[in-house]
């Protein structure tokens, strides 16, 4: 049970005061990114004015999403070693950890942008993408992609800076970095004077790249600064390689669970196309973006909360942990009971959203999906604590045997019916499970701490 009055006398501490204040800003901040990211593509259709020269664009920057894995885990490594060590107080070793992940930054990821460019530029990708000549020339089109992926490679070498962002609770700093990164593409692309697809595509590349970095090169400057972390600055006589080993170590689990989460998450389009029919992508995609919405809605709510938790273990504040977890489930819990609300309006807001392109809903499918919706909202919650406690290794066994088994498992689910709504109640069920798992666990390791502190 929740005790009403810890909740109240949590609420009014100052460091909880600064959480709510993060979670706030940030629901403002992305509630305008949301906004810009749906008014944003007829300015991006006037620019290009050519739908399958845009349709590139958006594949090529979901295929370098991919790229977010490349540091090993060892943004989410430092952001937990380096909070520990700033509530402790401990600016030097503080420093260490800093220098040392920007050094080992700069170790993986100049390697990986200088042949991957040099792999790029042998690739045909009017081919690979299934684009002709006359729309965008193969010179221009392999030009603007070998930018992109250089500049969004080396953009991981400053990226540090997010982490250390949230090291020092100010999460809503990166909000504000994200949505400019965000507008200035957009202001590009609504006054730049259209020129032919290929140049089009070279210079929104270039505006692309330099929306990344230099949003994060300013903020690097001003929190080195202004901020505590002002004795830290990055100098090579601080690293310590020792140290990046074991930032490296420590930030493997967090890519590892990561990975397996991608695996288990991202080939749902796939399995259902191949496994049944392509037509059926689309009704999945209809439902999953409206019963993930909630979750992405809950996500957003608790990026700050990771660093809270780690500082709260550093401090032995056990009971505030347990406070947060109970918190936590009451909100999982309303969530999910909103997410099951929502299948009774599903209809007239499918109408609404796609009009003459909606469909007539199962609601089998619809309560599969609340299911699913639900589980995701809470394996977000217990992996947002797990992940402050620095404690990964129930994400990488669930999800790793739930990612190695799922084509199987799901070709038998095949042979039992054929209904494509079992990829997603796969996923369902692999969630619950850790879910279930996770939060044995995390009650488990709480009460054994409190009870150690007694």
């Amino acid at each position: 049970m929740i005790n009403i009055d810890k909740v109240k006398a949590l609420l009014k501490d100052p460091e909880e005061k600064n959480f709510i204040k993060n979670v706030s800003l940030a629901f403002g901040i992305k509630g305008l990114s949301l906004l810009i990211s749906i008014f944003s593509m007829p300015m991006y259709i006037k620019y290009f004015n050519n739908n399958s020269v845009l349709g590139i664009w958006y594949t090529v920057l979901s295929l370098l999403s991919w790229i977010s894995v490349c540091d090993l885990g060892l943004g989410n490594g430092l952001r937990n070693r380096l909070t520990e060590q700033l509530t402790e107080g401990k600016l030097v070793e503080a420093k260490k950890y800093i220098s040392s992940t920007y050094a080992a930054l700069v170790c993986i990821m100049l390697p990986i942008a200088f042949f991957g460019t040099f792999f790029l530029i042998n690739i045909n990708f009017n081919t690979f993408f299934n684009i002709s000549e006359h729309e965008i020339s193969s010179s221009n089109l392999s030009l603007g992609i070998v930018i992109l992926f250089f500049g969004i490679t080396c953009s991981f070498i400053i990226k540090p800076i997010n982490n250390i962002i949230y090291s020092l609770q100010k999460s809503s700093i990166n909000n504000v970095i994200a949505f400019i990164t965000t507008v200035i593409p957009l202001i590009y692309v609504t006054f730049a004077s259209s020129a032919d697809n290929g140049t089009n595509f070279i210079k929104l590349s270039i505006v692309h790249v330099l929306a990344i970095e230099v949003p994060l090169l300013v903020a690097t400057v001003a929190v080195f600064r202004k901020t505590i972390v002002q004795k830290c600055v990055p100098s090579c006589k601080f690293v310590d390689f020792s140290i990046a080993k074991e930032i490296i170590g420590f930030g493997m689990q967090f890519f590892g669970a990561q990975v397996f989460f991608l695996i288990l998450m991202s080939t749902n389009e796939i399995a259902i196309s191949i496994l049944y029919e392509p037509e059926y992508v689309v009704q999945y995609n209809a439902y999953y973006k409206l019963f993930t919405l909630i979750g992405s809605i809950f996500t957003l709510a608790l990026t700050p909360l990771w660093s809270k938790i780690t500082k709260d273990l550093t401090l032995k504040r056990y009971n505030k942990i347990r406070v947060t977890l109970n918190i936590l489930y009451l909100v999982s819990f309303c969530a999910i009971i909103a997410n099951f609300i929502l299948v009774l309006f599903l209809q007239k807001i499918l109408d609404i959203w796609l009009k003459s392109n909606s469909f007539d809903i199962n609601y089998t499918t619809a309560l599969i999906f609340a299911y699913f919706g639900g589980m995701y909202i809470f394996n977000t919650a217990l992996t947002t604590v797990a992940n402050g406690l620095s404690k990964m290794k129930s994400q990488i066994i669930v999800y790793g045997l739930g990612a190695i088994i799922k084509i199987p498992a799901l070709l038998v689910l095949k042979m039992i019916t054929d209904n494509w709504n079992v990829v997603t109640l796969y996923n369902a069920l692999i969630l619950t499970i850790f879910s279930i798992v996770e939060m044995i666990i995390l009650k488990k390791m709480v009460d054994g701490w409190i009870q150690q502190d007694n």
